[in-house]
């Protein structure tokens, strides 16, 4: 069947064939678009932080007793309750923190190596107690862990401080970071040796550019309106800890409020909005698909119900019913070429607006590609139940209109 008599029926009626022709562009464009936000946001809230997070329960206190005001009382309360805490059945490591990675707040500041200059790099840092890598679950590629010693140092030395392989990759290109020492740009004053560099771990800002560089400062964390503990399960256990751990806690002191929370909890309402814009996104490109799937069922049922007459008289005239079937078939198969053909003009332009205006990720002309074989695929199947319908038009249906 040759194409021409197609494009000039079609011609007979243009507004009825450009806007759904429009209808399939603008649906390739958008949802081309969403999936590829959808994907780098998915990706995005699973790529490994380098941190056990499976495993990883979160305990905060916050104390209402005046006793907390005092720092050996402070000190004796955290000491018993990372006791406690490690001694349960279950809790492979247990850490006193001030700030939590993937969670959304924290403290930053920026460092240089000693010989530079320069605006150095920003370092996300946490305040940790000793067995902080094993109750994160990072490893330790370089260097040492925190010992005791490294929690009070004298007040003229440097702290000692673990930082993360990006991290160091950043302030020593040369890869010789272990050892060496760092200054504070905002101070100009000596900020700590680093003598250790883990492999991986995620900041609380695991959405940022700086999402890998990570600096583990040594000491307790002395904020009397708050105590956090960082505690690690084995594999399997957490159901079972999960439950024990408030207890644990208020048998050393009672006087103050104690929340336990998984840590994958905070980093879900970190990622809230994300989250909320994959729903979305969803809903709109399942709606899009539907709507312009519909709007060629439409469209070819409208087609027939046109052009009974000279579906009967082709009929008359020795055409099969699959030859009907086809025409019809063919004729969505050209308008929904036309249309995605305009769509992807239309698809990168969106793109890169969206890339200029909302930061969104680059289209990959593979994800394009999927996106115009599955329209064509829904365009040409949309067709099917009406052109089957075409298809039992009689012959003496031409007797009947005359």
């Amino acid at each position: 069947m040759e194409l021409g008599p197609i494009i000039r029926a079609l011609m007979h009626n243009p507004t009825r064939f450009w806007l759904i022709t429009v209808e399939v562009a603008l649906t390739l464009a958008v949802v081309a678009n969403c999936v590829a936000i959808i994907l780098d946001r998915r990706d995005l809230l699973t790529r490994s932080s380098g941190i056990d997070e499976p495993n990883l329960v979160v305990v905060t206190t916050q104390p209402f007793a005046d006793d907390f005001a005092d720092q050996a009382f402070l000190d004796t309360v955290r000491e018993e309750d990372l006791r406690r805490l490690q001694a349960l059945p279950g809790v492979r490591a247990a850490a006193a923190v001030d700030y939590l990675p993937l969670a959304g707040g924290g403290a930053i500041t920026r460092l240089r190596p000693a010989d530079s200059e320069g605006d150095g790099q920003a370092a996300p840092y946490f305040t940790t107690g000793l067995g902080a890598l094993d109750a994160f679950g990072v490893e330790l590629v370089a260097g040492r862990d925190h010992i005791e010693s490294d929690l009070h140092p004298e007040s003229d030395e440097p702290e000692n401080l673990i930082i993360t392989q990006a991290l160091a990759d950043k302030l020593y290109p040369d890869g010789d970071a272990l050892g060496r020492t760092l200054h504070d740009v905002d101070t100009d004053r000596v900020f700590g040796t680093v003598v250790g560099i883990i492999a991986k771990m995620h900041n609380a800002w695991p959405r940022s550019s700086i999402a890998e560089s990570v600096m583990l400062r040594p000491g307790p964390t002395d904020d009397p309106r708050e105590l956090r503990y960082v505690v690690r399960t084995h594999p399997g256990d957490m159901d079972h800890v999960f439950n024990e751990l408030e207890p644990a806690v208020r048998a050393v002191n009672t006087d103050r409020v104690v929340t336990v929370r998984l840590l994958s909890d905070y980093k879900r309402d970190y990622f809230d909005g994300e989250l909320v814009l994959v729903k979305i996104l969803t809903a709109l490109t399942v709606l899009l698909i539907g709507v312009t799937a519909l709007g060629i069922i439409g469209l070819t049922s409208f087609s027939v119900t046109q052009r009974v007459r000279e579906i009967g008289t082709r009929r008359a005239l020795g055409a099969t019913r699959g030859e009907v079937m086809r025409y019809f078939v063919i004729e969505i198969w050209v308008i929904t070429g036309i249309g995605l053909t305009l769509g992807v003009v239309l698809t990168y332009v969106l793109n890169y607006a969206l890339t200029l205006v909302a930061g969104a990720p680059a289209l990959e002309w593979t994800l394009l590609a999927e996106g115009i074989a599955l329209l064509w695929v829904i365009g040409v199947a949309s067709a099917l139940a009406p052109a089957f319908q075409a298809t039992l038009v009689p012959p003496v249906v031409t007797t009947r209109t005359v």
